[in-house]
């Protein structure tokens, strides 16, 4: 089956665009599955982190884990939306409204080449019920045992489950192990992202994610929203930073109201034909 897709990158964060009317022909979870991990296969497929369904009248980003997981929302994917609906004439560039599972996002369009666009990401929501924690402690600077040692935690829901902890050198391997650990600790019945972070002075951070139904990605756009939020909360930085990553750099703004802003850019890598072969 020959089926249309483009290719983009938030940061080295990467995912697969199709049209939302293929989720009628994957119309079980079985089939839906299996061409979101053959296309998103980095030895056998195209290679994403994530695969985006992209729903018209209204806009809407549908979107899944490379594993075929569904996740709330995406970060650098909605500015990747964002840029395919640019480049795709869908939109005409300003400002615009965009549905997610975590509610309606506003994009405007900063720079058309190359693409920039900030993206409103709202408020955070605290409370366990909402990050899946069933304990009743609350998950604010809750210590963790793990293999790197004890480890403070703060968990937020920032458009989907996200845990920071401050460490010296995100980008260190070491971290992937701590971040699956973390990850599928039993305290998070639906697992949680791991953002680890370092401050570098007041106005930057540098990060690195472990993203449930990923693992370690170069760049994680909610991940950055969280970990910005959390750092100003605790007075670690001031509300305007920029985060530092493997292959790029995003912009955080909080306002006074705990509302976040997301900006930064999204590439096209790709656009043609994926000759897909079910239950290959």
């Amino acid at each position: 089956m020959d089926i249309q897709v483009s290719k983009y990158h938030g940061c080295g964060n990467d995912f697969i665009m199709v049209d939302a009317g293929l989720l009628d022909l994957f119309d079980t979870d079985e089939k839906r599955t299996d061409f979101i991990v053959s296309v998103c296969d980095r030895h056998t497929g195209i290679g994403a982190d994530g695969c985006i369904f992209v729903k018209q009248d209204p806009l809407e980003m549908i979107y899944y884990n490379q594993d075929g997981s569904r996740a709330d929302m995406c970060g650098n994917g909605i500015r990747c939306f964002a840029a395919y609906c640019h480049d795709e004439g869908l939109v005409n560039g300003g400002m615009y409204e965009v549905e997610t599972k975590a509610g309606v996002k506003t994009i405007s369009e900063i720079s058309a080449d190359p693409f920039i666009c900030l993206v409103g990401m709202g408020k955070p929501i605290w409370g366990n019920d909402k990050i899946g924690v069933k304990s009743d402690t609350r998950i604010w600077e809750y210590p963790l045992e793990t293999s790197e040692g004890i480890l403070n935690l703060y968990s937020v829901y920032m458009s989907t489950i996200h845990t920071v902890v401050f460490v010296e050198d995100p980008f260190d391997p070491k971290w992937e192990k701590v971040g699956k650990e973390i990850c599928h600790h039993p305290l998070f019945s639906e697992q949680t992202n791991v953002n680890f972070v370092e401050v570098l002075t007041p106005e930057k951070l540098k990060a690195a994610t472990y993203e449930r139904g990923c693992g370690m990605t170069l760049a994680c756009g909610t991940g950055m929203c969280a970990s910005g939020l959390i750092s100003f909360m605790l007075s670690k930085t001031r509300p305007r930073i920029d985060i530092e990553m493997k292959k790029g750099t995003l912009h955080i703004d909080v306002d006074n109201e705990q509302r976040v802003y997301l900006s930064g850019p999204a590439v096209r890598i790709l656009k043609g034909i994926y000759s897909y072969v079910e239950n290959q």
